[in-house]
């Protein structure tokens, strides 16, 4: 008997293909090349065999694409009646990669454009947090700009916000994370 549930239980396992599931992020940055302007609102779309995942950009043209699985994907945007396709995107384990568009309006260009995929990866970096709650008695200062400004690489200067150093460098309010262009000199 004891055999016999033995083997029940290895052919039950083997019916079971767990897998877990690694993920990783991409940022960037929709502008168009005529005009080196941002297209607002973009919408983008991040498609390989297992999945489908559509990202839409800020009004300043800045996407962040999270949770994304890895592998390599085949990101498409529309603009102008015009495909642009930009393949072999690698998304890599617990890391973010920037990947960045420059679309055209030129009316020249056929129906479908294929990109050349430039991608800047970099590791992702243990960070430090710093939380602000409720209770003021604790609390050493009384604004964010004080918060802010006591980070290591911030300051705060004529009301924005300048962070040095590393492209890893975050900070959340409420939750989401405020993000910055990582090329771009990061000045909120």
């Amino acid at each position: 008997m004891k055999t016999y549930t033995l083997f029940i239980l290895f052919f039950v396992s083997l019916s079971f293909n767990v897998k877990a599931v690694s993920m990783g992020q991409i940022v960037g940055q929709v502008t168009e090349k005529e005009t080196k302007l941002p297209v607002g609102f973009a919408e983008l779309i991040f498609e390989n065999r297992m999945d489908k995942i559509e990202v839409k950009a800020n009004e300043y043209g800045h996407y962040y694409a999270s949770h994304l699985p890895t592998g390599k994907y085949q990101v498409r945007m529309v603009y102008n009646n015009r495909t642009f396709v930009m393949n072999n995107v690698q998304v890599y384990d617990d890391n973010t990669s920037e990947i960045n568009f420059e679309v055209s309006s030129d009316n020249s260009l056929p129906p479908k454009v294929v990109l050349e995929t430039k991608v800047n990866a970099f590791s992702s970096v243990v960070s430090t947090a710093a939380k602000v709650t409720g209770n003021r008695t604790n609390q050493a200062s009384q604004s964010i700009n004080d918060l802010i400004s006591q980070q290591p690489g911030c300051d705060v200067r004529n009301g924005k916000i300048f962070i040095k150093g590393s492209d890893q460098v975050r900070f959340f309010i409420d939750g989401t994370p405020v993000m910055g262009p990582p090329t771009q000199n990061r000045i909120w």
